[in-house]
């Protein structure tokens, strides 16, 4: 064995590597201390009606029923939560915090809450404000959210004139102007506290995928079908993969994706969809899914059956996915935390 002289090696040598050093490495390590994006949606109309008749048309859960969405008596009750159901699958889940009725001189109103699209996507607050000018009554509302998905600010701002055209048409003519089932969705999205690239990493793991998305064969490799679980009482469903996007493949956002095929027993044809990732709060992502090609069924007055039982897969499989990346699990339309895998309770 060959011993060291440690009396001829120079002073320098002579520190623990554990201990502080002089010498810093040529590159320090930075690190993101703060990635804050907050959006901002002001819409308005004037109504040719009075403000209580607006406020009645706008708080009513009957009359907002025939408008915009089924909804309950919880419906802006203060410090109420209540569900604005769509009848297709997909909803907001709402907690009122303001309900202040046309009172004083101006006869102004305010109606605010918080909601979430199908009760696990990011929570954003929307106010209506309303004032009475003479004979009329202007009404503005505004939507503001923190870390939304990139498509929030079009995607929103499109739907608001809508809406508020659908509200003053009903208050108009006291027809239910409510829009039919849509043929596109559901659209279902989930905040993960991990980064977009390491979520992704984990949720495309085999036994991630057997986890949380219920995979019986398969994967999501570029052209592989992979079979899954809906639920216990809902048998199967497979998806294809037509395209996996692998991070920094694509310009200009370098995130990863997947566009696949779905199809299950029964149906006439498959539905399109796409999965996809994107940076949300800080150390946290955005994953998504949405689908398309639902007028394979033909023109119905009612959505088929099998758009709810999608909707309800993929907020529990976002839901099991969180819970396995460390993160807490988002709420059911119930506000119970979602289900386990193949939807038993956990």
């Amino acid at each position: 064995m060959t011993t060291v002289d440690k009396t001829a090696l120079p002073d320098e040598l002579l520190v623990p590597l554990d201990e502080p050093s002089p010498f810093p490495p040529l590159r320090p390590s930075a690190r993101p201390v703060a990635q804050d994006r907050w959006e901002r949606l002001i819409t308005t109309v004037l109504i040719p009606a009075g403000v209580d008749a607006v406020w009645e048309a706008l708080t009513t859960p009957e009359r907002v029923g025939r408008w915009l969405a089924v909804t309950g008596r919880g419906w802006a009750c203060p410090g109420e939560a209540s569900i604005l159901d769509f009848r297709d699958g997909e909803f907001f889940r709402c907690q009122t915090d303001v309900v202040e009725p046309p009172d004083g001189d101006d006869r102004s109103a305010r109606l605010g809450y918080r909601w979430r699209w199908v009760g696990v996507g990011p929570a954003t607050r929307v106010t209506w404000q309303l004032a009475e000018l003479g004979d009329s009554t202007s009404v503005t509302v505004t939507e503001i959210g923190a870390n939304g998905p990139a498509d929030w600010r079009s995607w929103n701002g499109m739907g608001w004139p809508g809406i508020l055209d659908q509200l003053a048409d009903h208050i108009a003519t006291d027809r239910d102007v409510r829009w039919t089932w849509r043929r596109m969705g559901p659209y279902v999205q989930a905040e993960l506290p991990v980064s977009p690239f390491e979520a992704w990493a984990a949720l495309t793991a085999v036994p991630a995928l057997q986890f949380w998305l219920g995979r019986t064969a398969g994967s999501l490799a570029n052209g592989d079908r992979m079979p899954f679980v809906l639920g216990d009482a809902s048998g199967t469903a497979a998806l294809t993969v037509t395209e996996h996007v692998e991070a920094g493949q694509r310009f200009p956002s370098y995130l990863p994706s997947a566009s696949f095929a779905l199809e299950r027993l029964g149906w006439p044809g498959q539905l399109s969809g796409h999965l996809w990732i994107e940076p949300a709060q800080l150390g946290g992502s955005l994953l998504q899914v949405f689908h398309t090609g639902w007028e394979m069924f033909g023109s119905r007055e009612a959505a088929p059956h099998d758009r709810t039982l999608l909707t309800q897969f993929w907020v529990g499989a976002f839901g099991r996915l969180g819970h396995l990346l460390g993160g807490a699990r988002p709420p059911g339309p119930s506000g119970r935390p979602s289900s386990g895998p193949h939807s038993w309770s956990v």
